[in-house]
C-alpha cells in the first residue's frame, strides 16, 4: 500500500490505512485467503507524486502481487504509467477520474468518479429548482479540475447554469474575493470541488459572510475529517457521501447496510470515531484485492483477471467491475446528505431514492 501518511494528505492517507489494516485483521483472522495469510506492507508517499512513483518501485522490486494506491490523485496519476509498464494490479483510492477513464488494464479505483458524483449532484439541484448556481474549484487540484469539468458538461441536461466560476489554489487562505463574486452573482448556491483543508476554510468564512444560499461539496469532504475542524459552519452543508458514510440511515433492505454495520461497528471500537471516506477505500480496496484473489488466483495477470469480474459488495456500495468499467460504483452508491451535528444525514431526496433501490 502506498498512501500519505506525512504532509498536506496526511489525515486521508492515515484513514486508508487504518481502513486497509483492519480488513487484513479481518481477513487473516478468518483464515486468511485460501490457507493463506495476507502480508500488507505500507510506505508513505509524504503527499508527493515522485515519492509515490518511488514507493511503487520497491514495493514491486520486494516482490509484491498488487498495490493500493494513494489518496492524492496526483500520486496516483504519477504512479500509473509504470504501473502500465509493470501489469501489477493497482487499486486506487484516489478520485480523479481520469485513472480509468480511458480504462488501463492495470488501474482500478474504490471511490465513486468525479462524473457519477456530479451527476447525482446535477439530480439534487434539479430535483430543488436550484437552477442559477456559482462554482469554486481548486485549478491546482486534479480531482478538482475533473470534477468540475464533468459537472460543468453535463450541467444543460438539467436545467442548470453555472452562472459564476470561481478558482483557488492549494496556498489560498482569504475566500473573501470568490465569495464577493458569488454573493453579487445571484447564485441559488455554490458548489465547491477541491480537498484537504480549503473546504474547512471555505466553510467557515461563507458563514461568516451570511451568503444566504446552500453550500455543496463534494463526495471529498464525505468524512468527519471535514465536518470536524468546519464545526458550527457545517451545519446545513450538503455533501455527496457513499453509502457507508450514511451507513446508520441505510435501509436494512439495502445490499450494503449488513456489511457496512459490521465494518463501522469494529472501526470505531478500535479508533473512538465513525470511519470517514478514505477507511472505506482503504478497507473496500485490500477487500476487492482478496476477493479477486479467492477466485482467480495470486499472481499478478490472475489478480487482474478477478478484479475485472467482481461483484462484491462493501460498504460503499456493490462493486462491479469488468473489462470496460474500472471504477465499479453507480448512481445508487452516491447519496446526497445533508450535515446534521456533525453528522451526515441522507436529504428527502436520497432518503426517497434509498428506499426505492435507486
Amino acid at each position: 500500500m502506498i498512501t500519505s501518511l506525512t504532509g498536506a494528505y496526511s489525515a486521508l492517507g492515515t484513514n486508508d490505512k487504518l481502513g486497509a489494516l483492519q480488513a487484513e485483521d479481518e481477513i487473516n483472522k478468518a483464515g486468511g485467503i485460501n490457507g493463506r495469510k495476507i502480508d500488507l506492507t505500507i510506505l508513505d508517499d509524504q503527499t508527493k507524486p515522485d515519492q509515490a512513483v518511488t514507493s511503487y518501485n520497491k514495493l514491486v522490486g520486494d516482490g509484491v502481487v498488487a498495490v493500493i494506491g494513494s489518496s492524492y490523485s496526483g500520486s496516483s496519476l504519477a504512479v500509473i504509467p509504470v504501473v502500465d509498464r509493470d501489469k501489477i494490479p493497482y487499486v486506487s483510492t484516489a478520485a480523479a477520474d481520469d485513472q480509468v477513464t480511458p480504462v488501463h488494464a492495470y488501474v482500478f479505483m474504490t471511490p465513486p468518479t468525479a462524473a457519477t458524483v456530479g451527476d447525482r449532484l446535477l439530480q439534487y439541484m434539479k430535483a430543488k429548482g436550484l437552477t442559477k448556481v456559482a462554482v469554486l474549484y481548486n485549478s491546482a487540484n486534479a480531482f478538482a479540475e475533473l470534477g468540475w469539468k464533468s459537472m460543468k458538461a453535463n450541467a444543460a441536461k438539467y436545467g442548470v447554469d453555472f452562472i459564476d466560476q470561481e478558482t483557488n489554489d492549494f496556498s489560498t487562505t482569504n475566500y473573501t474575493p470568490q465569495l464577493t463574486h458569488v454573493k453579487a452573482s445571484g447564485a441559488q448556491a455554490l458548489m465547491v470541488w477541491d480537498t484537504g483543508p480549503g473546504p474547512v476554510t471555505v466553510t467557515k468564512q461563507f458563514k461568516d459572510q451570511g451568503l444566504g444560499i446552500p453550500l455543496i461539496m463534494s463526495h471529498a469532504e464525505a468524512s468527519t475529517l471535514y465536518a470536524k475542524p468546519a464545526g458550527a459552519a457545517a451545519e446545513n452543508v450538503i455533501v455527496a457521501t457513499s453509502l457507508g458514510v450514511v451507513g446508520p440511515y441505510l435501509p436494512s433492505a439495502n445490499a450494503a447496510s449488513k456489511v457496512t454495520a459490521a465494518m463501522t461497528k469494529t472501526f470505531q471500537t478500535a479508533n473512538k470515531y465513525y470511519p470517514p471516506q478514505f477507511a472505506f477505500d482503504g478497507y473496500n480496496a485490500l477487500e476487492l484485492i482478496a476477493d479477486a484473489i479467492k477466485r482467480t488466483g495470486a499472481t499478478a495477470s490472475q489478480i487482474q483477471q478477478g478484479l475485472e469480474s467482481s461483484t462484491l459488495t462493501t460498504p460503499e456500495g456493490t462493486y462491479r467491475y469488468s473489462k470496460t468499467d474500472h471504477y465499479g460504483l453507480g448512481l445508487a452508491d452516491v447519496v446526497i446528505a445533508r450535515i446534521k451535528n456533525g453528522n451526515f444525514v441522507p436529504t428527502a431526496f436520497s432518503a426517497a431514492l434509498l428506499k426505492e433501490g435507486k
